[in-house]
């Protein structure tokens, strides 16, 4: 064969075969990423539309939950339309998709807050105020009724879809597609009832969401270059389009437009249309549409790529979301791929061929050159020589021979330096295998670590619990000396080690309080800024001895919480993975102490509404019966004045009304004025009071009383005394309740004791002299220890100890204890050995003297 032949047909069917093969897997490759295109296309849009849908319907039952637990605890009164109508303003200007927020009762009331198709809010109410009329109101800038914009007599509460809905139900619900009567468009409805104590209904909450917002969402989504999307209900009917086809049809009735749902069967649009009749012949119907699932079906001859999958929620809602793709939105690409793949190849292989032939007459005309001449030496034309033509290697082809022997030898010797460094890189190779080996096996071991810390964390809402648990974990899989970990106290500027997890002679640190760095470049600094370190300590420090240490943030949203720290030898290190291990126990660890932080502030919310809901039940059972009380013996006054006609019975019973009437007018004056401290409406005017010339007619007015009972009263006073910067009123107040209070608790012949203390506190040399007054009331008698945590509370009288029967409210000492706290004074009660003494202290500025 000849030498042009045997360069040019080997290259040529090289380059054939090289160029064929790399069209062909060129076009297959491009079918197949558009197959995987299309695949994880329609996933992504799928789980888009799922993820969209999950958060847009999550919100309505959200709302009805919050009013139906507002209603439960009491901090939303349901009877007061006023109340409930500002409440669901508040929640419609919050949730922007959700159309009326409603409550309606068994009795046909309804209030509600609507959003009309301009985005303003309405009030819509129903119930006596309205002669059972339904009335629309605008809503001024505080949620309260401006305008009546519309009257409607043809409403009815207890036929609409979402009250009988909930009713049918008995719990939360969501009612069935509707055409909104207020709005164009479809519309769907959380709805929610309540009952009283006894299983009565008291009524429904619902929360509307409408479907448009659904459609216009699907229309943003971009699928391919023609894709679309719709939703359906299991009954086939349209939910929602990415086309501009509305889900539903308008038809006359009795000379009404009455609104119908559309069938995607039905549809107008041919893909929408087409596809859900596919879908309702292959899979028998549309109930058996369980899981998600991709099908190809044809449309006048072109293919369409359908992914079809259920959307549930755990209140009934059960829709199916269809995604439609035709493939030639991506296929065009690949035809065009495929015909510049087969021209650049084509021009490839002519251009390589050319080469050939050319390289070919190159090559050949100097070697057959040097066969003619051979074949002329072996002839005996000795004197024959050829001309190389810049040839090189002709040139030393008579060399070739005489430096064969010793190329041979160089080429073994260079052979076999080769096998040795080829030996010295597979030893390398695998010691490097082996060590990527490990490295994998312990990621693995790492990865599964943290998956059972974050299962055990997050199982939990105890935060000592999820501490145990790392520190416990963290030490079982990192071979280390100690590992610990600590609760900072930002306030104190110290944390506090809470547990510790170490080896058999490794000093106990758990429970101590250690300082905070305040440095710049301190340890506790670059952790506070959620910064990991490893360093080594080389001298003692934090009660540790020389290690090497890794300290690692648990960081949340509001900045540290807490720290891991890991101690190992000196001459050890932690590895990347070891580092990123712990970052990542690190960060589950802060997600479930937020989670369990956030357990306990709600568990302490429930117990105060509680407490709250408990203290208001009591205080209102005791306010009624102390009303109640002399309006009853008021009433048996007048009954047997009515029935006396003796003058002196006659005479008594206007006696006990008048004692009654005085008791009663005392209860309601000192409840308003206990309701107006607790209230703080009223600000406090503080002025000099000259306590010399304004005790001793403050005083004076309880002598007479003293006197009748023959009581002894004391007066003690300062030799100088200063004025004091305060209220006159709420100080006679206080000291008066004080005063009839020992006058009413102290036998006859016993002793009441008036001391007036005035002290200069210089103790802030930088400050002026601060003025600290006391009036001290003593009596003879005593509290026993166990009532005098209760004096001040309301209504609360300690048993067997009024001596003169002059009875009272309740009230005088809850009223002492509101008024020294508007003064900003301290008060303190002592009981011993037959004595009680009430001590009131201020602290003012020093007036003068």
């Amino acid at each position: 064969m000849p030498l042009r032949a045997v360069l040019i047909v080997p290259f040529i069917l090289q380059i054939s075969i090289a160029v064929g093969l790399t069209a062909i897997f060129a076009i297959r490759n491009g079918q197949r990423a558009v197959d995987d295109l299309t695949s994880q296309l329609r996933d992504e849009v799928t789980a888009r539309i799922s993820q969209h849908l999950e958060d847009y319907v999550k919100t309505p039952q959200l709302v009805t939950q919050i009013n139906a637990n507002a209603v439960q605890f009491g901090t939303l009164d349901w009877q007061n339309p006023a109340s409930l109508e500002r409440h669901f303003w508040q929640q419609m200007r919050v949730f922007s998709s959700l159309r009326p927020i409603a409550f309606g009762s068994e009795q046909g009331n309804i209030h509600s807050v609507d959003r009309m198709p301009n985005g303003s809010l309405v009030i819509r109410v129903m119930d006596a105020s309205t002669n059972s009329a339904y009335h629309t109101y605008s809503v001024d800038q505080q949620g309260n009724r401006d305008r009546l914009l519309k009257v409607s007599n043809t409403f009815d509460l207890r036929t609409r879809p979402w009250y009988r809905k909930a009713v049918e139900a008995g719990g939360p619900t969501w009612t069935d597609v509707y055409p909104y009567f207020s709005s164009w468009g479809l519309a769907i409805s959380a709805t929610r009832p309540f009952y009283d104590e006894t299983g009565q209904l008291l009524g429904v909450t619902n929360a509307t969401l409408s479907l448009a917002e659904l459609g216009h969402f699907l229309s943003n989504l971009k699928i391919g270059r023609t894709g679309q999307t719709f939703i359906m209900e299991r009954s086939g009917n349209l939910v929602a389009s990415s086309t501009s086809e509305q889900p539903f049809f308008v038809q006359q009735e009795g000379g009404e437009e009455k609104r119908e749902r559309l069938a995607a069967i039905a549809s107008q649009d041919p893909v929408t249309r087409l596809t859900a009749q596919y879908l309702e012949n292959y899979f028998g119907n549309f109930d058996h549409i369980r899981h998600s699932q991709q099908l190809t079906y044809v449309i006048d001859g072109e293919p369409y790529l359908v992914e079809v999958a259920p959307f549930s929620d755990p209140y009934g809602l059960d829709w199916i979301i269809v995604v439609v793709v035709p493939e030639a939105d991506f296929v065009q690409y690949i035809e065009a791929n495929t015909r510049t793949t087969i021209l650049l190849c084509s021009i490839a292989l002519l251009v390589s061929t050319l080469m050939g032939i050319v390289t070919s007459q190159w090559i050949a005309q100097p070697i057959a050159r040097v066969i003619e001449a051979a074949q002329a030496i072996a002839n005996g034309k000795l004197d024959q020589t050829v001309a190389a033509r810049n040839i090189k290697e002709l040139n030393g082809l008579t060399q070739a021979f005489n430096q064969m022997a010793t190329q041979l030898q160089v080429s073994f010797t260079a052979l076999e330096a080769a096998n040795e460094e080829l030996e010295v890189r597979v030893e390398q190779r695998t010691a490097e295998l082996q060590e990527r080996s490990l490295q994998l096996k312990q990621a693995l071991n790492f990865e599964a670590t943290l998956k059972r810390i974050s299962d055990h964390v997050r199982d939990t809402l105890d935060e000592s619990q999820i501490l145990q648990t790392v520190v416990r974990e963290v030490m079982a899989i990192l071979t280390a000396e100690c590992c610990s970990t600590a609760i900072y106290d930002l306030e104190c500027n110290f944390l506090i080690i809470r547990y510790e997890h170490a080896k058999s002679g490794w000093a106990a640190s758990q429970g101590q309080q250690i300082p905070l760095d305040d440095g710049p470049s301190g340890i506790h600094q670059f952790l506070l800024q959620g910064q990991f370190l490893q360093f080594c300590q080389l001298s003692p420090r934090f009660d540790r001895p020389h290690s090497s240490i890794l300290a690692c943030p648990v960081f949340g949203e509001q900045g540290i919480l807490a720290d891991i720290w890991l101690f190992r030898k000196a001459d050890q290190t932690y590895t990347d993975l070891e580092i990123r291990l712990v970052q990542q126990v690190a960060n589950q660890c802060a997600i479930a102490i937020r989670q369990a932080r956030l357990y306990q502030a709600a568990q302490s919310q429930v117990e105060e509404l509680q407490r709250l809901h408990n203290l208001k039940d009591d205080f209102l059972s005791t306010v009624s019966h102390e009303l109640r009380t002399p309006v009853s013996n008021m009433k048996l006054a007048i009954h047997m004045l009515k029935m006396a006609s003796n003058p002196e019975r006659q005479q008594q019973y206007i006696s006990i009304l008048e004692t009654e009437c005085k008791r009663e007018v005392e209860l309601i004056n000192d409840l308003l004025d206990l309701q107006r401290l607790e209230a703080n409406h009223q600000p406090i005017a503080l002025q000099p009071i000259d306590l010399q010339e304004w005790l001793p007619p403050m005083l004076q007015s309880f002598r007479s009383r003293l006197h009748d009972r023959q009581q002894i009263f004391t007066l003690t006073l300062p030799e100088t005394i200063h004025l004091l910067n305060s209220n006159p009123d709420s100080l006679g107040r206080l000291l008066a309740e004080l005063l009839n209070n020992a006058c009413k608790y102290t036998p006859s012949h016993g002793e009441i004791g008036f001391t007036l203390e005035q002290t200069l506190d210089v103790s802030h040399s930088t400050e002026s002299p601060r003025l600290i007054t006391r009036f001290a009331v003593r009596n003879q008698a005593e509290i026993p220890p166990t009532e005098i945590p209760y004096i001040f509370e309301k209504f609360y009288r300690v048993p067997n100890s009024d001596r003169w029967n002059q009875g009272g409210t309740g009230l005088g000492l809850a009223l002492v204890k509101k008024l020294v706290e508007q003064l900003e004074g301290e008060i303190i009660v002592t009981s011993e050995n037959g004595w009680t003494t009430f001590t009131v202290s201020f602290t003012s500025d020093c007036c003068s003297v």
